[in-house]
């Protein structure tokens, strides 16, 4: 039985196929969301899909499985977006539109500046922000503590700030 919502005292269980039903029903409406903080209809597209499987490999452990699903929607939109913004600042593509000479300069400085870091501050950044691995996979990585990964993100996210005057 999955919870789908509360009203003041009153609990409501239905059965995990009723629970699975009204997240389809809703997926639409997940969809337009994703769609309008993506602007990109195939990626909502994934974002949606992704949410779903998600909810459905994990649906014995879920308290309230639509609020989740939403959650999980707008987490992933997240992901994506930090994605595009690392990838921007990374690597250049053809197919992507031609930046301008102020964002490719931008770009260059920010990448000098990331190359200036000290190694095990500028290994946390790349790791964490362009390929997008959690705290604890940086650390397993490294060899180091979760602890230990949070300090060099910190102390090297600060140098980058300082050094670029945000």
């Amino acid at each position: 039985m999955a919870r789908i919502g509360t009203w003041p005292a009153v609990q409501v269980t239905v059965s995990r196929e009723q629970a699975l039903a009204e997240l389809l029903r809703s997926a639409p409406r997940a969809f337009r969301m994703a769609a309008d903080l993506l602007r990109d209809r195939a990626e909502a597209e994934d974002v949606v899909q992704e949410a779903l499987a998600r909810v459905c490999r994990d649906f014995e452990s879920v308290r309230d499985p639509q609020a989740w699903f939403f959650r999980v929607v707008v987490n992933l939109c997240m992901r994506v977006q930090r994605r595009r913004r690392w990838r921007a600042i990374f690597w250049t593509s053809d197919i992507d539109s031609a930046p301008g000479p102020d964002e490719r300069a931008a770009h260059r400085e920010l990448l000098a500046a990331v190359d200036g870091l000290p190694a095990m501050q500028r290994t946390a950044i790349v790791l964490r922000y362009a390929q997008e691995l959690s705290v604890a996979e940086i650390a397993q990585l490294l060899g180091v503590g979760e602890g230990t990964v949070k300090t060099h993100l910190s102390r090297g996210l600060a140098r980058l700030r300082k050094r670029m005057g945000a």
